[in-house]
């Protein structure tokens, strides 16, 4: 009778949950924050980074991503005169990160994890050939 391994949260949502918080920092940092609200692009960072730290309970994970997903949206889009358009991508990967587990569902979750890395590609591209 081995010890059990307590479940945690699998590799590939964190790093979908990493990249929704990381996605929307590059326009920030190449404008110098100068279209920003740097304050509130700050704040919505830090909440972005609440699931990260719950990676030791996937039930809370999930359910944190999935309600800031919900919250983000209009965030964003009410946000967007003063900069938090930047944050509209990172709903659908809070998404993806929550039902991304291959323990679970393990044939959607490769799908979820390529799309979400697809994603974060594309707004990356797209964030870098914009002149800021």
């Amino acid at each position: 009778m081995g010890a059990t391994a307590r479940e945690r949260v699998h590799p590939w949502q964190f790093g979908l949950a990493t990249c929704a918080a990381v996605l929307p920092l590059p326009p920030v940092v190449a404008s110098g924050g100068s279209r920003f609200a740097v304050p509130l692009v700050v704040a919505t960072t830090a909440v972005l980074a609440v699931p990260l730290a719950l990676h030791a309970r996937p039930a809370a994970f999930e359910r944190a991503a999935g309600t800031l997903a919900a919250a983000l949206v209009p965030w964003s889009l009410i946000g967007s005169w003063v900069g938090m358009f930047v944050f509209f991508p990172s709903a659908p990967l809070l998404l993806l990160a929550a039902f991304a587990d291959p323990r679970r569902r393990p044939r959607a979750a490769r799908c979820l994890a390529a799309a979400g890395l697809l994603l974060t590609a594309a707004v990356s591209l797209s964030w870098w050939n914009r002149k800021y």
